[in-house]
């Protein structure tokens, strides 16, 4: 059976890596380079993540990482490092695990409050979707809403807490609540983790790692594209799928073609699409009735990453622990800014401390936009407002500028996935074969690095 595998990012490239016969398949990817949003800039010693900075294990990355031979080369974070939320211009700690309610971010008041979830009533019936900030709101109150889950929203989708579906975002919450009643109740239940074997018993509990390696998460990248040649998968680059064909009831091989921005055709029985959201209803153009519209306008939120390398004065003066996530209630455009040369080994020269700053979101999106020269001043302002002991001069910077850098999930965005879904079914049975067409994507399953080697894993076993 022949596969096409629009996209070269982490799923399409563990899809095809996943595939009971990975040499009848072919991957288009559009750009120059594979990876998609992994990118990793290694010079003079150092190693420094244009993207994605971690990969927050899944049990289908751990075989991943086994089966690509990478465990080796696997560097994990610090399990005891702080994160930071900023709160009255200056960093508070947040340490990991259930203690971390009890963070300095929140006011006694709102630490008490937010213990309140176990007395909150269920969610009405008739409620939907909520927003991020109105769900916090309403189980875990205000300082929660604005030092929980603003930041939570800015580190994880660059989104506006207000217009992001919890639904969808972030279901194990919304589930959580209709399943125990209360979030609090369900976790302490280990509801967020329930998993059963056939027989009824309850697996071994999986404890995902968070981590990179010793050349960067593009040696992922490097790993599949190495095997995937090797097992006959055909890859090609600068190939920008800019129309399908079908589907067809005809011979093996011919139920769709692809066809390329430079002119040609590539024939397939099924076809397995990573686009983003807009690319995918272009694709599809005439062939989702339901919600080509739904899908076209699924946003994008832009973001630009300003890295610099410090020699702090004096190992104290370097940023310890994963990095700081700003509420935008603070007056500080960056959505955060993590610190890589503390979180691994191996990012820096001895004595180096790296910054990693994110501008633009949804709420900010003018600021991914900003020239070269103002976009560093904003940044090494932001670093230097938050770490006033940093004074040496940054010795290197690198800019990153991703346009469409993380989909957006509005409210009601599960309707336009039972859209889509209805509109997939008519196309299988069009076709004669269910699941002939797959489509995946951040924007519909999944954002972090892995949940999309998860879905990449899954799609690939399935076709």
């Amino acid at each position: 059976m022949k596969v096409v595998v629009l996209g070269g990012g982490i799923a399409g490239l563990t899809a095809a890596f996943r595939r009971r016969s990975p040499g009848e398949t072919t991957i288009l990817e559009a750009d120059a380079r594979l990876g998609g949003s992994v990118r990793t800039i290694r010079e003079d010693g150092f190693v420094v993540e244009a993207g994605p900075n971690t990969v927050r294990t899944t049990e289908a990355a751990e075989r991943l990482v086994a089966d690509l031979g990478l465990e080796g080369d696997a560097v994990l974070a610090d399990g005891r490092a702080p994160r930071w939320i900023v709160r009255g211009g200056r960093p508070r700690a947040i340490v990991p695990g259930p203690k971390g309610i009890f963070n300095e971010a929140l006011t006694t008041r709102g630490k008490l409050r937010l213990l309140g979830d176990w007395r909150v009533a269920r969610r009405p019936d008739a409620l939907e979707d909520e927003s991020v900030h109105d769900f916090f709101v309403r189980r875990f109150g205000a300082d929660a809403a604005v030092y929980g889950a603003g930041p939570m929203v800015s580190g994880v989708y660059a989104g506006d807490p207000t217009s992001l579906s919890i639904r969808s975002a972030f279901p194990h919450l919304w589930e959580a609540e209709g399943r125990s009643g209360s979030v609090i109740r369900d976790f302490l239940k280990g509801g967020f983790s329930f998993k059963r074997n056939p027989d009824g018993t309850k697996p071994p509990r999986f404890r995902p790692r968070t981590l990179n390696f010793t050349r960067g998460l593009f040696q992922m990248v490097e790993a599949l594209s190495m095997r995937l040649t090797e097992a006959g998968v055909r890859i090609e680059t600068n190939a920008a799928a800019v129309a399908l064909e079908g589907p067809r009831r005809e011979a093996a091989g011919r139920r769709w073609t692809v066809r390329t921005k430079d002119g040609r055709a590539f024939d397939a029985d099924t076809v397995v699409s990573t686009l983003d959201a807009q690319a995918t209803a272009r694709l599809l153009d005439g062939k989702l009735p339901r919600s080509q519209a739904l899908v076209a306008a699924i946003p994008s939120a832009p973001v630009a990453t300003v890295v610099f390398a410090f020699r702090p004065d004096s190992p104290g003066a370097a940023p310890k622990g994963f990095g700081a996530l700003v509420p935008r209630t603070e007056g500080i455009r960056s959505l955060g800014i993590l610190y890589p040369a503390s979180l691994f080994s191996g990012r820096a020269p001895a004595g180096v401390a790296l910054t990693t700053s994110f501008l633009g979101g949804a709420l900010d999106p003018d600021a991914a936009g900003l020239a070269d020269a103002e976009l560093l001043a904003l940044a090494m302002k932001e670093v230097r407002q938050l770490h006033p002991f940093l004074t040496a001069d940054a010795e290197r910077s690198w800019i990153t500028r991703w346009p469409k850098a993380i989909p957006q999930l509005p409210l009601g965005h599960h309707r336009t996935m039972a859209a889509l879904e209805a509109d997939l079914a008519d196309l299988s049975r069009e076709a004669g074969a269910p699941d002939s067409l797959v489509l995946t994507g951040g924007w519909r399953d999944g954002i972090a690095l892995g949940a999309r080697i998860e879905r990449g894993e899954a799609v690939g076993r399935a076709v």
